[in-house]
């Protein structure tokens, strides 16, 4: 009886024409593989940055940070908001539900954002098209 060994080097031409249509196949499948192995992450998150120019943490939060808080959390789908405020700034971050329309919440949130602006005497930036809208009050 043959062994595996004996019987492939017999069989040497089938082995080549074996190896190179492996190769063949798996360049083929390289050069055609999407070019993004991972799919797009995008959040359901919407991040809203006030500055206030020398306003204190305390007064930060008082005065910009809570009425952003407020005037958000009427948005539909809306599943959390949360805040950090330092000396002279706030984030607030927005997390919406899986299934929401991202592009009116982020109508709606910087609708919101605009009404606490006007009411503060802010100005309102938004800084990109994703999710990101500044604002700035100055006291």
């Amino acid at each position: 009886m043959k062994s595996l060994f004996d019987m492939l080097a017999a069989q040497r031409r089938f082995v080549y024409l074996l190896v190179a249509l492996l190769s063949a196949g798996g360049i083929y499948a390289a050069l055609n593989l999407p070019s993004a192995i991972y799919p797009e992450l995008a959040f359901p998150r919407v991040l809203v940055v006030a500055q206030g120019s020398s306003l204190g943490a305390r007064q930060m939060l008082f005065t910009v940070t809570r009425p952003i808080e407020e005037a958000v959390s009427i948005v539909p789908g809306l599943t959390r908001v949360r805040s950090r405020t330092i000396r002279g700034g706030s984030e607030i971050s927005i997390t919406f539900s899986d299934n929401t329309d991202m592009t009116y919440a982020l109508q709606q949130v910087q609708a919101r954002v605009n009404q606490v602006a006007i009411r503060r005497r802010c100005t309102t930036s938004r800084a990109t098209s994703s999710s990101l809208s500044s604002l700035a009050c100055r006291e």
